[in-house]
């Protein structure tokens, strides 16, 4: 009999066992217990005195200066990272998010450059040297996030991460409440994004070794001045001169972005028209570590080479048989040196219709291959993969070299098509660190 009862409990332990198994109680392969791994890293916060030329002190919440946090926290679990923003005080809530996509984060060689070793450097350089933030608010957050969060007696309506242009592990983050309908950012921090987290990122990404961009990516190491073979990143189909309108000898919108980073343009001192700027005597704050912009290091810059507005061509082009637009604007300084200013792989049919006066509401785009925009929303974020956007962005001297476009000191275009007519783009040159828009140009793109 004992040895019958034996029997029956073993089978009946087996049974359970196969249950388990079945529903993945013991399933090694998709276990959190088996594939996670936690990363961790500190936040830290700076006081007005640490950073006097913040240009969201004319912006942001009355909690700014008060509101702390002490840690940031990335637990992997395979392709996916849950992330806790964990608060100084005890009586705010540990802020999570949960199953992030982390890999549009990452500075990529496009699909169509691979095998192309300095187009490929060329890529992964500005896309780590143009700052990446994305947002999560409304229903993107509520999904992310388990319930509301308080930090500083606020509820957080928005959560801001980015990747800054400084080197690889300079991030960000930004807590946002609402303000009478409006989100205002009551805590910025910054912290060093894990290192060895990052690399094992960039490797599963480009199939390649950190170490090969390392001196680019950490040390801000220029890369040469080598020819940049367009035909690499598009196919050309037409080719046609446009008539443009030079429209730099007025004023930019101050608005939006441009009116708080006002402070940060230290010359020209007064100024009434965008060509103002168009001089090597432009100089604006300069963004530097951990991430913050300082007047007491000038940028300078190389703004004389858009003194005069030459020609203006319209390309027709194909990436992976869909069509984009391209154009071309030929420059010269006051010494005739030439710069070439290209940017395609967009559908200018498909560009924001504005007026002139709601400029700063247009498409902005930085300068590189397959570059997120600077500011984007989590669900445009993961749409646009930089594997395979076609965008493009480059400054160019006459004999076709590639130029920093950071050391000239401009950070891409700014783009609409005209309220009442599609045929007229808009074309608006942003500074460096967007402080400011220093030319203007209408291309007619019907003649």
């Amino acid at each position: 009999m004992k040895k019958y009862s034996f029997i029956i409990i073993l089978s009946i332990v087996v049974f359970f066992i196969a249950l388990m198994f079945k529903y993945g109680f013991f399933d090694t392969e998709n276990s959190d217990h088996q594939t996670s791994k936690s990363y961790n890293s500190v936040l830290s916060e700076l006081a007005d005195e640490e950073y006097p030329d913040n240009p969201d002190i004319s912006v942001r919440h009355y909690k700014y200066l008060t509101t702390k946090m002490n840690s940031i926290e990335f637990i992997k679990s395979n392709n996916f990272f849950d992330i806790k923003f964990i608060p100084e005080s005890i009586e705010d809530d540990t802020v999570k998010m949960f199953s992030i996509p982390l890999m549009e984060f990452i500075p990529t060689i496009p699909e169509r450059l691979k095998g192309d070793e300095y187009m490929s450097l060329i890529s992964i350089v500005n896309q780590e040297w143009n700052r990446n933030q994305v947002k999560w608010e409304g229903e993107q957050l509520n999904f992310f996030t388990e319930e509301e969060y308080v930090v500083n007696a606020e509820k957080i309506t928005r959560i801001d991460i980015a990747r800054n242009c400084l080197n690889s592990y300079l991030w960000e983050l930004f807590f946002y409440t609402e303000v009478d309908g409006v989100n205002k950012v009551f805590y910025h921090g910054w912290f060093n994004f894990p290192s060895d987290l990052y690399k094992d990122l960039f490797y599963e990404r480009n199939g390649q070794d950190f170490n090969n961009y390392k001196d680019y990516m950490e040390e801000w190491k220029d890369p040469e001045n080598s020819n940049f073979d367009l035909s690499k990143i598009r196919l050309q189909i037409t080719e046609k001169a446009v008539p443009f309108i030079d429209k730099s000898n007025t004023m930019y919108p101050i608005k939006g972005e441009r009116k708080k980073k006002k402070i940060d343009i230290i010359y020209p001192v007064k100024y009434n028209q965008m060509s103002d700027f168009q001089t090597d005597s432009s100089l604006f704050a300069t963004f530097t570590k951990p991430g913050y912009y300082s007047r007491k290091d000038p940028r300078k810059t190389e703004l004389g080479r858009f003194k005069k507005l030459n020609n203006v061509f319209y390309r027709l082009t194909t990436v992976d048989s869909i069509n984009y637009d391209e154009l071309v604007f030929k420059f010269s300084n006051y010494n005739g040196e030439v710069t070439q200013f290209i940017f395609g792989g967009i559908q200018f049919s498909r560009l924001p219709k504005l007026n002139e006066d709601n400029a700063n509401s247009g498409s902005q785009f930085s300068m590189g291959i397959g570059n997120h925009p600077f500011y984007e929303d989590f669900n445009s974020h993961e749409k646009l993969s930089s594997k395979y956007n076609p965008y493009f962005g480059v400054l160019l001297d006459k004999e076709n070299n590639w130029l920093d476009s950071h050391k000239i000191g401009i950070d891409g275009p700014l783009l609409h098509q005209d309220y009442n007519n599609p045929n007229l783009i808009h074309v608006w040159l942003l500074s460096f660190e967007r402080q400011a828009l220093i030319g203007h140009y209408i291309v007619d793109l019907s003649k």
